[in-house]
């Protein structure tokens, strides 16, 4: 009896500690933890870095071109300068002058409103601004020679009247050279001739100045480059005085004006100038009124006389 009471309190005594017994958890792998953390550092550490040096890269591109667009209005209004300096008294060159002068203030308004990291539209400007200083040199050179011109005209003008007072000539001769000479400044705008020839011909176009034989006057000239002159289409008026300054002419009714009066013209050729040397032949027809002699051939257009020349008419003869 004893025995089985000893039993039974063992029993519940085992039972007891093993209800009082807390179950252990098994342990955790710690360092697993720790690698996806220190992996996790190492991420945002590079992402950070990457953001960091790209918008170091940004600022650097960006402070670039402010620069460059700075440096590109800096050298528009440089050259603005530069065109205000080129200004003469040439009205022609000046009005040239000008329309690049309207074309440097668009392009700085223009760059006033361009961002700073539009690098296309910042490098069509930069290939703006080097056409135009292209085109300032060559006016720069055209004004040189134009110098060169005056400095010469004016030697001529000393020259000249130092002549004059070793001739005798009226006040109104001297009046009309001198006039003529100081004229001759404007002259760098208007057009020029070269290789004047007036031949009389015959009926198969040869030269023949026989008055029996003449079946034609040939005018031929070239009206000469000019990039100052005004391109386009004009009229050329050819006028022959005969030794007795009779204008030779098919009408009365043909006429042009030159220094605000109507003239009578012998004929006249339309021409295409596009301010480049052109080739210009023109003919009179022969209506009877020739005679022997000496011939002045005068060359207009634009209202100024460019060219002149001379032919002889001879009696008739059998060849």
């Amino acid at each position: 009896m004893k025995m089985e009471e000893q039993n039974n309190n063992q029993n519940l005594e085992n039972q007891q500690q093993a209800n009082n017994q807390v179950p252990v958890a098994p342990p955790k792998n710690k360092s697993g933890l720790m690698f996806i953390l220190i992996l996790v550092i190492a991420l945002l550490a590079v992402v950070t870095w990457l953001y960091i040096d790209q918008r170091q890269t940004t600022d650097e591109i960006e402070t670039a071109l402010t620069a460059e667009k700075d440096s590109l209005q800096s050298h528009l209004l440089q050259l603005r300068t530069e065109y205000d300096e080129l200004m003469t008294d040439n009205d022609s060159l000046n009005s040239h002058l000008n329309e690049e002068k309207a074309k440097i203030d668009d392009l700085l308004a223009e760059i006033k409103t361009v961002k700073a990291t539009n690098y296309a539209k910042i490098k069509s400007l930069q290939n703006e601004l080097g056409t135009l200083r292209e085109v300032a040199k060559s006016y720069v050179r055209q004004i040189d020679s134009l110098n060169t011109m005056n400095q010469a005209l004016v030697a001529e003008n000393i020259m000249v009247k130092n002549e004059i007072n070793e001739v005798t000539k009226t006040k109104v001769e001297l009046e009309e050279k001198n006039k003529d000479l100081s004229g001759k400044v404007e002259l760098a705008s208007t057009l020029r001739t070269e290789n004047i020839e007036a031949i009389p011909i015959n009926k198969r176009g040869k030269a023949n100045n026989k008055i029996n034989k003449i079946e034609k006057i040939k005018v031929s000239f070239r009206i000469k480059e000019n990039v100052l002159a005004e391109a386009g289409e004009r009229d050329v008026f050819i006028r022959i005085a005969g030794p007795d300054d009779y204008i030779l002419a098919k009408s009365e009714d043909d006429l042009f004006e030159y220094q605000g009066q109507e003239i009578v013209y012998s004929a006249k050729r339309p021409i295409d100038y596009e301010n480049k040397n052109v080739d210009v032949t023109v003919f009179w027809d022969n209506n009877g009124a020739l005679i022997p002699g000496t011939y002045e051939v005068y060359i207009f257009a634009d209202g100024d006389e460019i060219g002149n020349a001379q032919f002889l008419i001879e009696e008739g003869g059998l060849f």
